[in-house]
């Protein structure tokens, strides 16, 4: 430097003082990105083994033999949200009482690492006069109700229980593990079957 000029040549201590703290806090920036990310993968993980295992629940309701009996060992273990009177909402309710899949099937398994694993399959019961039972003409949108459910091409509102041939459901996956949130999946979906 020659003398006279007023510029300083390298770096002062301050600036390196700076440039070290702006390097710790992108650092740190970056470590907690990579925790977070970690976190959203195994959240996605465990939501997508969840759903294939809701797919194969309901690939076995869609299998059982006996169908006439479906609605009728079904409905027992069914309940609805008591926020929703008129049937339309699909959110998750962690109000409504699941269960362990043996109470459905007995040769289903559910995958440890998922945790504690519970389901619940809603079916629609309407209240008339006094009678509760499966009816065509139910006002219940998550249903798909109103709709013919016997294939007489009638949409009538007497009981289906024993002559339906298409049987409206919810299926209810929940899982959850010590100290962490219950998480849910769910599909509405139909499940056909011959007389």
């Amino acid at each position: 430097m020659q003398p006279g000029s007023h510029g300083a040549a390298g770096f002062s201590l301050i600036e390196v003082l700076v440039a070290n703290i702006v390097l710790a806090v992108s650092v740190l920036v970056y470590v907690q990105c990579i925790g977070t990310q970690s976190k959203l993968n195994r959240a996605t993980e465990e939501k997508a083994l969840a759903v294939v295992t809701l797919g194969r629940f309901v690939e076995r309701l869609r299998a059982d033999t006996n169908w006439a009996t479906l609605y009728a060992r079904l409905r027992p273990l069914s309940m609805e949200s008591t926020d929703d009177a008129k049937l339309s909402d699909l959110a998750i309710d962690p109000a409504l009482k699941t269960w362990p899949v043996t109470n459905y099937y007995s040769d289903v398994s559910v995958p440890p690492s998922l945790g504690r694993v519970t389901f619940l399959v809603q079916v629609p019961a309407t209240d008339s006069m006094g009678v509760v039972a499966l009816r065509e003409s139910a006002p219940a949108p998550r249903y798909g109700l109103p709709r013919d459910l016997n294939g007489d091409g009638a949409i009538d509102s007497g009981p289906r229980n024993d002559d339906y041939t298409a049987l409206p459901a919810v299926i209810r996956l929940r899982w959850e593990r010590a100290g962490q949130q219950v998480r849910e999946v769910l599909l509405a979906t139909w499940l056909r079957g011959e007389r």
